[in-house]
């Protein structure tokens, strides 16, 4: 018998829904990539209309000592707000700007819980906002990102 769990106002919480990737374009991207032998294999959920993800730094996704590397922060937001139009059906996409502020320094072996949201759709445009926290929920960083969705003949071999 599976057990629910209950909000704290007593209503049913459902559990995140694994986002699948689509087939190729994605296999071997360095972030999210199920095929990519060095990436970091980040999943990513739907909850509600926000996207989720929690990612563990190791040795590995050092920056300065005993830190997680900034660049590599940068780069799971990005794939994270590609995600916000992928759900919405929007295959081919890209970033138009990304901003990161960085709050707190991540420490390598705590958990790192990442959510996004998409703030307004304008035709091809999406505008969106993220956050990172902490074990313990202090914010370490906060992402602001545009993406445009482009035809597939603007990608390299067509989108495919």
């Amino acid at each position: 018998m599976a057990v629910t769990r209950r909000s704290e106002a007593g209503r049913p919480v459902r559990p995140p829904v694994r986002l699948a990737l689509p087939p190729t374009p994605l296999a071997e991207c360095v972030i999210c990539g199920p095929e990519s032998r060095t990436g970091l294999r980040v999943r990513f959920r739907r909850r509600g209309d926000a996207i989720v993800a929690s990612f563990t730094p190791g040795a590995r996704h050092q920056g300065y000592r005993g830190l997680m590397s900034g660049g590599l922060l940068a780069s799971i937001f990005d794939c994270l707000h590609y995600r916000l139009a992928l759900v919405r059906g929007v295959v081919h996409a890209v970033t138009a700007r990304i901003e990161v502020d960085y709050r707190a320094p991540v420490p390598l072996g705590r958990p790192v819980r990442f959510e996004a949201r998409l703030i307004a759709r304008r035709g091809r445009v999406f505008d969106t906002r993220a956050v990172a926290r902490l074990h313990g929920g202090a914010l370490a960083a906060e992402s602001r990102a545009i993406y445009v969705e482009i035809p597939p003949s603007r990608l390299p071999g067509g989108g495919r």
